[in-house]
């Protein structure tokens, strides 16, 4: 068999509505997609039955894995060894799941693939705007710095998509690499998750209704009896989860800071859901409420969309998804309090409460997905003076987190782009 060069990108997210709700498939979450993407780039290198992956904006960011194709009658999928590198389960999980799925014959030999992987900018604190594309940051990448844009289901959709055009002459449907990614993130990460992060980074900005886990649980070990069967069958199913496109209206924008706080609260989403057993009358009150009002939020969002563009003058919507937002942020600190859980700490209130006052054209900001003190996210207007204005705003301020004292905010360069995972030209890659 022989390979085909390749290269495939997928961005990265920022929840704006549905934190905690999406892990019910009875509840949705409102994702967008960022423009800040992870870049697979595959060529023919190296030995037979070997696949390298090179980080080279990292120290010491390289894989060599043997692949050992099952022998004659085994149904257990391919044996994956790595023979350089510290374990990385996202990259070594993904090359088993895709490869494995591609059924190659035990008799044939896997030609030898190098592959590159690129994270642009944004998906770690760089010590200065003013830095080369796919930057060289020259530490570890345990030691460097993310900014929670969703990295990981990023690098694992870009590498899905990348392994099955390099090693497969059928062009993979969406929803092919969708329903592989997922099985493959949720077995690196060691749970099955609500999967938000790899819909994003496959079909781009969505109102997403998540599947449901026995879909992957029944895929079991990778490696047992009829392992590689399964696992076609899965991914080559219909799956319950619903996929709705959608986008920030025009004349709007989104904007990232990366608080730099130091203080995040682990174990966040354990607490709340042990709260929402403990507590079901409770909580399916505030998650039915949260769920009216981010509706509420997309239909006003829709509403935009059907203008040209939006301008001040459309006064009265602005004010509507302005006092929707707040009205969210009222949910969120709710169920927060009532969890035990700070998903929207003061520190955030206050931050996200100045924004907003001081910038003209700023709708509302939140604290994006499970919240906490590591990001923050505003709608605003797509205008170049209160994208500034906010922007001197943010480099000024203070943060104060509980805790570990004072910490910055970082405005990050990436907005929404709703495109989700794509080919890009191998050619364009000459760093």
């Amino acid at each position: 068999m022989s390979i085909t060069p390749s290269a495939s990108s997928a961005p990265g997210k920022v929840f704006l509505a549905g934190g905690y709700l999406v892990l019910d498939k009875n509840y949705s979450a409102l994702v967008f997609a960022l423009s800040a993407r992870v870049h697979a780039v595959s060529a023919a290198a190296g030995k037979e039955n070997t696949i390298t992956i090179r980080s080279p904006q990292f120290s010491g960011a390289e894989w060599s894995y043997n692949i050992t194709l099952p022998s004659p009658g085994s149904d257990s999928g391919v044996t994956v060894t790595a023979t350089e590198g510290a374990k990385n389960a996202f990259i070594e999980t993904t090359i088993r799941y895709v490869i494995s799925y591609l059924s190659i014959p035990s008799d044939s030999v896997l030609p030898g693939a190098e592959i590159t992987i690129y994270a642009d900018n944004d998906y770690y604190s760089q010590p200065s705007p003013d830095v080369p594309r796919f930057n060289a940051l020259n530490v570890p990448i345990t030691s460097a710095h993310k900014t929670g844009l969703g990295s990981s289901a990023a690098l694992t959709t870009a590498l899905t998509a990348c392994l099955l055009s390099t090693f497969s002459p059928i062009a993979a449907s969406e929803t092919t690499i969708h329903n592989l990614a997922q099985a493959a993130h949720c077995t690196a990460q060691g749970k099955v998750g609500s999967g938000f992060d790899v819909a994003a980074a496959v079909f781009g900005s969505c109102v997403y209704h998540r599947f449901s886990p026995p879909i992957l649980e029944a895929v079991g070990d990778a490696g047992s009896a009829g392992f590689a069967t399964r696992l076609r069958e899965c991914v080559d199913s219909t799956w319950d989860f619903t996929i709705e496109k959608t986008s920030v209206p025009p004349g709007l924008r989104l904007l990232m800071g990366d608080v730099d706080c130091g203080s995040s609260t682990p174990g966040m989403v354990r607490k709340v859901l042990t709260w929402r057993k403990e507590n079901a009358e409770e909580a399916k009150a505030l998650w039915d409420g949260l769920e009216d009002l981010n509706k509420g939020l997309r239909d006003l969002l829709a509403d935009a969309r059907k203008r040209a563009e939006i301008e001040p003058e459309d006064v009265t919507l602005l004010l509507n998804i302005k006092s929707q937002l707040e009205k969210i942020r009222v949910g969120i600190r709710a169920m927060g309090e009532a969890a035990g859980v700070p998903i929207e700490p003061p520190a955030q209130t206050k931050l996200l409460d100045a924004a907003t006052k001081a910038t003209k054209g700023v709708l509302g900001g939140v604290v994006p997905g499970a919240g906490g003190y590591d990001a923050v996210v505003f709608l605003m207007a797509d205008r170049e003076k209160t994208v500034e204005s906010l922007r001197r705003f943010l480099n000024k301020y203070q943060f104060e987190g509980e805790g570990e004292g004072k910490g910055t905010v970082e405005v990050l360069g990436t907005r929404e782009e709703h495109e989700g995972v794509r080919q890009e030209d191998v050619g364009s890659y000459g760093v």
